[in-house]
């Protein structure tokens, strides 16, 4: 006989589902980002499906069906019926960014000591393709909730997959506003450089003071 997950009936519940579900969603991510298998879209609905399935089962890793509006912002994500085939076009973006990724495998990083230029061109486009995911993903919008933690989730799968750390972008209070205007900009201007900076800081403070290991 299966079980089905009902949604919570309290708001304490609820919030506790959603926590869990994070902590295994980011257990997920780093798991597969380990693994040899294929990142693509179906493993971003992976991420989101972890999130959800014992908070939101119904919603848990499909498509929206719905029209949305996002608070405090000027983005209206697309409309539901049109999801379907941006998701469709981002994974044949996604799987031609990812080939473009050169890297070395085994490549140490001292942060210590200066890193030669080739390295420092990977980590850049690591960190870019990061930021792509992840700005994709919350303009598209395809979920009915949960977004934006499934696109911070997929960007930390970019930076450990090629062996860099996942980060937390921290959106309380003055911070949210810095993160929400870094998406804007890229809505309004294709300018990546506002999240490249946020991810770039993010690395930067998990790596203040240790070793940093780098590999394909």
């Amino acid at each position: 006989m299966t079980k089905t997950t009902k949604r919570p009936c309290s708001e304490e519940e609820l919030q506790k589902r959603e926590a869990i579900g994070v902590i295994r969603a980011s257990r997920f991510v780093r798991k597969y980002a380990q693994s040899h298998q294929d990142i693509n879209v179906k493993v971003v609905f992976k991420i989101h499906n972890e999130i959800f399935k014992d908070v939101w089962p119904e919603i848990a890793g499909g498509c929206r069906e719905e029209n949305l509006k996002i608070a405090n912002s000027k983005h209206l994500p697309p409309h539901y019926s049109k999801v379907s085939a941006l998701v469709n076009n981002f994974d044949n973006e996604l799987e031609q960014k990812l080939k473009e990724l050169n890297i070395s495998e085994g490549i140490i990083l001292d942060i210590n000591n200066s890193p030669d230029e080739k390295t420092i061109e990977e980590i850049e486009k690591i960190i870019r393709l990061s930021a792509w995911i992840h700005h994709k993903i919350t303009h598209i919008h395809p979920f009915r909730e949960g977004n934006g933690r499934t696109a911070r989730l997929a960007a930390n799968l970019i930076l450990e997959r090629y062996g860099l750390v996942g980060i937390s972008i921290k959106i309380e209070k003055e911070n949210k506003n810095q993160y929400c205007n870094a998406l804007a900009q890229i809505d309004i201007m294709e300018d990546y450089e506002p999240l490249v900076t946020l991810i770039s800081d993010g690395l930067i403070e998990r790596y203040h003071g240790v070793t940093m290991k780098y590999y394909g």
